[in-house]
């Protein structure tokens, strides 16, 4: 009896052969046999053909970019320039909010804020292309500002006697090359002097801006007492910063030419009286 199960079995078992003949002659041309461990291999490598050349034609042909949720080749470059340029931002930012904030201190009389900033200038941009015109609004503000009475003779007899109480010292001895002009817009003078000769504070204050502007060159900006602001440009060499007490007399730099706007070695030196430009030649001797 059991010999005869076996016999069943055998007879019921599974075999497949898979065989190509030629049509017209029936010559056999392939023979294969196939098992279920045979398919299961070949539908498996299949499988990872598919699969693997499929991932090579998304990484590299263009058609990833059709892929939804895939990120475009010109968003990403957009994106990389949007945040170089969100960084140089908050770099400006942060050091107008400097000098704003020192500002604001010193012109509430209180003391200067103590700020370590360092500034570099970066000598592989281009400034060819920037757009220093200024602005029709800024325009329309300078006229309106320079009609009206700038230097009124009270204010000019009140900065008379300031500056005859402190005994103002010249920032540098030399050859006035060209005087102060509202209508073309010089609000200072320009002297000529000797080759690296110092340039002095003309009195004690607090140095509100030292720095390098595209314009001015090396520039210092220093607040005095009484609403006074003293303003020297195209320094070759700054020797104070942000927050330094000077003295009368005290140097604060070297003559220099630096600046878009120098036409050679020179001292621009401005003196502003509560926001008003005025002659420095009419209180101040050089």
């Amino acid at each position: 009896m059991v010999y005869k199960k076996k016999n069943i079995f055998k007879k019921l078992k599974l075999k497949l052969r898979l065989i190509v003949f030629n049509d017209s002659s029936f010559e056999e041309l392939l023979n294969f046999r196939l098992s279920l461990y045979n398919i299961i291999v070949f539908v498996t490598a299949l499988s990872l053909c598919l699969i693997i050349l499929t991932a090579v034609i998304i990484i590299y042909t263009p058609i990833k970019e059709y892929i939804p949720g895939y990120p475009q080749k010109e968003l990403t470059l957009k994106a990389r320039k949007n945040q170089r340029i969100i960084d140089s931002l908050i770099e400006v930012s942060y050091h107008y909010n400097l000098y704003l904030n020192n500002l604001k201190q010193l012109l509430s009389n209180g003391e200067p804020l103590n700020m370590e900033v360092i500034r570099k200038i970066d000598t592989t941009k281009s400034y060819k292309n920037i757009n220093l015109n200024p602005s029709f609004n800024d325009s329309l503000f300078r006229k309106k500002y320079e009609e009206e009475n700038l230097f009124s003779v009270s204010l000019k007899s009140e900065l008379s006697n300031i500056i005859l109480q402190n005994n103002f010292t010249p920032p540098v001895k030399g050859i006035i090359s060209r005087k102060f002009n509202l209508t073309e817009k010089h609000y200072g003078i320009d002297i000529v002097t000797k080759f690296n000769e110092p340039i002095l504070s003309i009195s004690a204050g607090t140095v509100i801006f030292a720095g390098y502007n595209i314009l001015t060159g090396n520039t210092v900006i220093i607040q005095h007492q009484h609403e006074i602001i003293s303003i020297y440009k195209h320094l070759e060499t700054i020797v104070v910063e942000e927050g330094d007490k000077v003295e009368a007399g005290s140097a604060i730099g070297i003559v220099g030419g630096t600046g878009k706007e120098s036409t050679g070695q020179h001292l621009h030196f401005e003196l502003w009286y509560k926001s008003r430009p005025i002659d420095p030649e009419e209180f101040i001797s050089f």
